[in-house]
């Protein structure tokens, strides 16, 4: 008797059904039948409100992950970044594949010519995060930064009809989206370094579902993994999320050894925070609370507080 065809959840924007093709594709290659299931999520509804506004826990993942309590889904694909940092009861990150390029990138209007360190003084940016707006606030105080929200499409078309100088996005949406030529640079680590999860995906099973799990185990990435371990083992030390711009990058050696960069940025850029922990791929958490405490230690547990405070 044939194996039951596997039900695949996943958002219905451009970029969600990309990355449920790639999930698909690699296990239709080993034979097995998949179909894949559109579901609505809070956060797909809200298009005009900067996410540090609303509260963003599980703003991407709520529906997704009752569906596959409830069983109508027997897995969902996410961008690993829009995933809490503490899993629902239940649900387990079944795979992590190899992570595509985690770093920021500007996208400029098609009547500027310039790169980012071109931009005139007063420069308007357009940026869906507090993590970014802070960033580049601290980088240069005289750009104006303003909030974008919506798939990338529309956040491209905005572009152009508002007139900023320009945007800032992903390059692994760009990526997997097959839009790079609109990319005019990659933003160095030095002006924006990245958010926790950027780049990797994550696959989302229920615990028990064993043939799910087995099917996964050939797409994980070991490197990703523990390096998005580490990083979501830090934000979840500085009780951080969409609405505390917290940013973090960790990387796996040739070694063996796994170096995690971390950041902390007040809202308007004048305090930054940032350090760096080296320790054990096998250990990923424990570099991931090591470098919070040193980032709380150095003056991030100020910037936080007065953060919460501003976005309760």
């Amino acid at each position: 008797m044939p194996e039951p065809t596997l039900i695949l959840g996943t958002r219905g924007s451009a970029l969600a059904l990309r990355q449920a093709t790639l999930i698909r594709s690699f296990l239709e290659a080993r034979g097995v039948s998949v179909q894949v299931e559109i579901i609505r999520t809070t956060g797909d509804h809200i298009q005009d409100v900067p996410l540090a506004k609303i509260g963003a826990k599980g703003l991407f993942t709520k529906e997704l992950d009752q569906a596959l309590l409830e069983g109508r889904i027997d897995l969902a694909v996410h961008s690993l970044k829009d995933l809490p940092t503490e899993m629902p009861e239940g649900l387990v990150v079944a795979a992590v594949p190899e992570r595509a390029p985690p770093w920021d990138v500007f996208v400029a209007h098609p009547d500027f010519a310039g790169r980012l360190e071109d931009l005139p003084t007063g420069a308007v940016v357009a940026t869906s995060s507090l993590r970014r707006q802070a960033q580049l606030r601290a980088w240069r105080s005289d750009l104006q930064v303003v909030p974008v929200r919506g798939n990338v499409d529309t956040r491209l078309r905005k572009l152009e009809a508002e007139g900023w100088h320009g945007l800032i996005l992903a390059e692994a949406g760009l990526q997997r989206l097959g839009l790079l030529e609109r990319v005019r640079q990659r933003i160095a680590p030095e002006i924006l370094l990245p958010a926790v999860g950027q780049g990797a995906l994550g696959v989302v099973c229920a615990e028990a579902n064993r043939r799910v799990r087995a099917l996964l185990q050939a797409l994980h990435h070991a490197p990703t993994a523990a390096a998005v371990r580490a990083e979501r083992a830090l934000l979840h030390a500085l009780q951080g999320g969409c609405q505390v711009p917290v940013a973090a990058l960790a990387a796996v050696e040739a070694d063996g050894t796994l170096v995690l960069r971390g950041r902390v940025v007040s809202l308007d850029g004048r305090q930054v925070v940032e350090g760096v922990e080296r320790g054990p791929m096998a250990e990923p958490e424990a570099v991931g609370k090591a470098l919070a405490e040193k980032l709380l230690k150095q003056g991030a547990r100020a910037i936080l507080e007065e953060i919460r405070g501003q976005h309760p």
